[in-house]
């Protein structure tokens, strides 16, 4: 005499072996990458409702997607300092009269031949003088334009009193020369930013996300998704100067910095022309 099928025993069958699947790490959940759900002993497998019918018994967590636990800000990369300007580090004072002056674009048409001389230190500041040029293609020849006086350390300038010099426009964060710097922008709407620098970050193959406007505005700070392409986090400084051009190209002979995704300990600081490197913070 055949055996009446039962229902019960089937169910509770594939029940055991979805168990044992995922005791051994596979099973439905795996393949989208979900934490497997806890196995139901043998014993448990089907429970007779309040009509005598089989339902299955199965803890919640084997009924429900699982969610992503929220990220612990704690475990993230940090940084033990800020990002910095990466001022020159053989004439500080000199490479911040020159970011200023590109910046405010100060002599206009004729900021490519004022020649901006090497800083002399004078007490608790850097003296730092611009010229015109030795051809006198912009104006009678060494011809004095600006005497700074710089502090860099505090970041402060100011302009020697005794000459008259026309005043100094705030930085681009719309700071004075001789007060605080402004709070750092922060620009998520990349449709805001430069778009011939947004386009090369994507030929080369990179994501940007964000920039960060530090320097008082003058130094752009980009976080891209991840390094990728081109830009590879395992690259030497040669490796990295034909991206490094093309980075300093769009953001108009500018310097820059790039991190990668939530990690904020490593910066890749790119010296204009076409210098790169790799920087823990």
């Amino acid at each position: 005499m055949r055996r009446r099928f039962d229902g019960r025993v089937a169910l509770g069958l594939s029940l055991n072996l979805a168990a044992a699947a995922q005791a051994l790490g596979c099973g439905s959940g795996c393949a989208r990458n979900e934490e497997p759900a806890p196995s139901t002993s043998s014993g448990t497998a089907a429970t007779a409702g309040p009509s005598g019918s089989s339902s299955p018994s199965m803890p919640p967590m084997a009924r429900t997607r699982p969610t992503a636990a929220p990220v612990d800000s704690s475990m993230l990369p940090r940084a033990s300092r800020d990002v910095d300007w990466g001022l020159d580090v053989a004439d500080a004072a000199r490479d911040y009269v020159v970011r200023y002056l590109h910046a405010s674009n100060r002599y206009a048409a004729q900021t490519a031949c004022v020649v901006v001389k090497p800083s002399v230190f004078n007490g608790d500041r850097s003296v730092v003088e611009a010229r015109n040029d030795p051809s006198g293609a912009c104006g009678a020849a060494d011809e004095l334009r600006d005497r700074f006086f710089v502090t860099v350390a505090t970041d402060r300038m100011s302009l020697d009193p005794s000459l008259h010099q026309p005043k100094l426009q705030p930085w681009p964060d719309g700071s004075d020369t001789d007060g605080p710097a402004a709070k750092v922008a922060d620009i998520q709407d990349l449709h805001k930013w430069k778009a011939g620098f947004r386009d090369t970050f994507h030929k080369l193959l990179l994501a940007p996300l964000r920039v960060q406007l530090y320097g008082r505005g003058t130094y752009p700070v980009v976080t891209i998704a991840g390094w990728h392409g081109p830009v590879e986090r395992s690259m030497t400084s040669e490796q990295l100067e034909a991206p490094a051009k093309a980075l300093c190209d769009a953001n108009d002979g500018g310097s820059l910095g790039i991190f990668a995704g939530v990690d904020r300990t490593t910066l890749l600081r790119i010296v204009c022309p076409h210098t790169a490197r790799f920087e823990s913070l």
